[in-house]
């Protein structure tokens, strides 16, 4: 991991994981200056250099070092409580670590420096923010333009004692406002900003190293890199301590830790080991024997890196006195005479001949290397735009940021990051979303166009369908049936509305395939023939089986007929397929699952081929389109007539049915209480067993009708090897 978050317990704490350390012995000066203050906040204290520790408690504390008294936080029980603030930690990929801890190469530990100074500088620019009273509504905003007040610390080497470059930045719940005043820190844009955090100090760092002679290599998508020439071998055996967090998510099922920063960092806690006194010295000779073992040369990577910059400088030395001597030969053009150029920098020839500009405004070489970062700026966020809207109609800032910067490691610096995103906010490629977070969320020109076309084909096909029955005719029909009022108000729908489109929102368990059998059997009485379609072969295979509906994939059905959506049908085949489906009905089950081309497709068929009614069937709260956009909720928003089945069928339990509405309307303080002795809690490591145990304690006929699930694959094996093991020593299954 590059970034990880994590909250400094105590001012104590905070200080004696220090101390305990080396920053504060007297003896270790060398170890001492690995620390520093950072931030515009600190500046206005006077806290610069090394870390000092009675400064460093006051920090943490929440008193302000000025001599004002001032002490922030929040008054309990006639205590102030102040939460000292956040650890961010940025390390460097291992490779790097072996090269400068390994190789001895101190000039990485000096980029590293940099990469993380760079860092800080973006996070208290863009990510520090504290809470203020809006005048005008009276509630509290998040504001920032605030000052922040870091102290710095660089270790070398992990908890399992591999060599690992990294620095914790702790961030004190203490900021500086424009008006001199000091605030705690809102915490929640630095969650937020963790991945796009992260690829600033990896970009920053790849363009450092890059600049040291060496080659890097990207290994993930996500703009991760190591130096070429180490290999995968070699940083896997220096690679201990993130191995056993990796070991930690798998075994209990917590995905990897890229995806997954906040699970990586608990699956981190709990593997760690407590901290050691380090014989630096022999730790460093260990590593070169085991770096001996492994056929790994680090200190020839670091020299040949080294040779490689001083050879660079040798030709760049060179082919600037060639420049030079090439000048003084040739004569100042005569609309430059006195070497003087228009904005007042000095004649010199280029490369040509030609007379090139030096001294006020950007050298040649400066402007074309500007340009040429542009350009990459531009590709790069061509890229992350195109790899993020393939998923997501709507995306944030953050997200887009760290995409394009994952492009080509070191390539694109966040700064041009966000001038080539500004000019796609300008030129209409990108627009500013308002959901989910105003001003941060963003999409595409093509997601509003196809969002505006799907909305517009429902819209245009409004009093364009069939009614099979008169609504009077239907109530009549159901008055006196099994269904629900919200089953009856869904079937009334279907059959006597005249819209193409309409749409039923059906919270899970109010029994939608089985409103759906009875609205196929309405309509087969009148001719129409009910067909469905669903996201997956599975639910497909539900729904024929629950509801007798003939039913088909979408992505089969909208494969079949891409020829239709696309605009490609003859006037012999549209007459045709307008026979041929003049009296269907097209059910879309877990419509909430379709995407806004998806949906746009199928509703550019059915204008075409002129069906009787498309019923898009979902849950807009339970389920998102796999793909970007979510046109069930859009389609609705927009005038989609929809009927809502919100009575739970499935729980029999009045207070599991109870504590299922409730979670419907967001109350989840009752949902848990309802839910009462429904609940059990069970050690991590005995989840397996428990739940196998009470799936096995129900008597045969219970087992049927018990679902037994579980929110891991590993943990899935599991319980059904016990319950497997049961069944076949009690003779059920052999």
């Amino acid at each position: 991991m590059v970034a990880s978050i994590g909250a400094v317990a105590s001012a104590s704490q905070g200080v004696s994981y220090y101390e305990r350390d080396g920053y504060y012995a007297s003896d270790d000066p060398a170890h001492r200056e690995a620390s520093a203050w950072a931030g515009r906040g600190a500046g206005a204290l006077g806290l610069s250099g090394p870390v000092a520790p009675d400064a460093f408690t006051q920090v943490l504390e929440g008193r302000v070092p000025d001599g004002s008294g001032q002490r922030l936080g929040r008054r309990r029980n006639g205590k102030i409580v102040h939460r000292p603030g956040r650890d961010l930690t940025l390390s460097a990929p291992k490779s790097v670590s072996l090269a400068a801890l390994v190789g001895g190469d101190g000039r990485i530990v000096a980029a590293h420096d940099r990469a993380v100074k760079r860092t800080l500088g973006w996070v208290e620019k863009h990510v520090a923010e504290t809470r203020l009273r809006d005048p005008t509504t009276g509630r509290m905003v998040r504001a920032g333009g605030q000052e922040m007040v870091a102290a710095t610390f660089r270790h070398d080497t992990s908890r399992n004692l591999d060599p690992q470059l990294h620095t914790h930045a702790v961030l004190a719940n203490m900021l500086r406002g424009g008006d001199g005043k000091w605030r705690t820190m809102a915490n929640e844009k630095l969650y937020v900003s963790q991945r796009l955090i992260g690829a600033i100090y990896r970009v920053e760092l790849a363009r450092e190293v890059k600049k040291l002679g060496y080659g890097i290599e990207k290994t993930h998508a996500d703009g991760r890199f190591e130096i070429a020439g180490v290999s995968r071998t070699v940083i896997e055996a220096f690679s201990t301590r993130r191995a056993a967090i990796v070991a930690a998510m798998k075994d209990r099922g917590l995905g990897d830790t890229e995806s997954n920063p906040r699970l990586a960092e608990r699956a981190a806690l709990m593997t760690r080991a407590h901290k050691r006194d380090v014989d630096h010295e022999g730790l460093r000779a260990h590593w070169e024997k085991q770096a001996e073992a492994l056929g790994f040369d680090a200190k020839a990577l670091s020299r040949d890196a080294l040779s490689r910059t001083a050879l660079e400088r040798d030709e760049n030395a060179h082919g600037a006195k060639a420049l030079a001597t090439k000048a003084e030969a040739v004569p100042s053009p005569p609309a430059l005479a006195g070497g003087e150029l228009e904005g007042g920098g000095a004649a010199v020839a280029g490369p040509d001949g030609e007379a090139v500009s030096r001294g006020n405004g950007a050298a040649p070489s400066d402007g074309a290397r500007q340009e040429r970062g542009n350009g990459a700026a531009r590709d790069a966020m061509a890229w992350a735009v195109a790899h993020l809207s393939e998923r997501e109609a709507v995306f944030s800032r953050t997200d887009l940021l760290a995409a394009s910067l994952a492009w080509e490691p070191g390539a694109v610096t966040v700064g041009e990051a966000e001038r080539a995103l500004g000019e796609l906010v300008g030129d209409g490629t990108l627009h500013v979303a308002n959901h989910p977070v105003p001003g941060e969320s963003l999409t595409t020109d093509k997601a509003v166009a196809d969002e505006k076309e799907t909305v517009a084909l429902m819209q245009e096909g409004q009093d364009k369908g069939a009614a099979p029955m008169r609504a009077r005719r239907v109530n009549k029909l159901l008055r006196n049936g099994p269904l629900t009022e919200g089953q009856k108000a869904a079937v009334k729908l279907i059959l006597s509305e005249k819209d193409r489109v309409v749409g039923v929102q059906g919270y899970a368990g109010t029994g939608k395939t089985r409103m759906l059998n009875r609205a196929r059997a309405l309509l087969e009485k009148k001719g129409y023939e009910l067909k469905g379609l669903a996201p997956s072969a599975s639910a497909a295979q539900t729904l024929a089986a629950e509801a007798n509906i003939e039913t088909e994939t979408l992505q089969r059905f909208l494969l079949r007929y891409a020829g239709v959506a696309e605009g490609r049908l003859t006037k012999e085949g549209a007459k045709a397929m307008r026979e041929r489906f003049g009296r269907t009905v097209l059910v879309v089950d877990e419509g909430s699952l379709a995407s806004t081309v998806q949906a746009r497709n199928l509703l550019r068929i059915a204008r075409e081929i002129r069906l009787s009614k498309v019923i898009l069937v979902g849950d807009g709260q339970q389920l998102d389109a796999v793909d970007a956009g979510k046109p069930f909720v859009q389609l609705q928003n927009a005038g989609m007539k929809t009927a809502t089945m919100d009575e739970i069928m499935r729980q029999k339990d009045a207070d599991l049915r109870e504590a299922v509405e409730a979670s419907l309307r967001g109350d989840i303080r009752k949902a848990f209480e309802k839910l009462g002795s429904n609940i059990e809690e069970v050690k991590p490591d005995n989840l397996p067993g428990a739940a196998a145990a009470r799936w096995l304690k129900l008597s045969p006929e219970e087992r049927e009708r018990a679902g037994l699930m579980a929110p891991s694959h590993k943990l899935r094996v599991a319980i059904n090897s016990i319950v497997r093991d049961r069944l076949i020593r009690d003779g059920h299954v052999k």
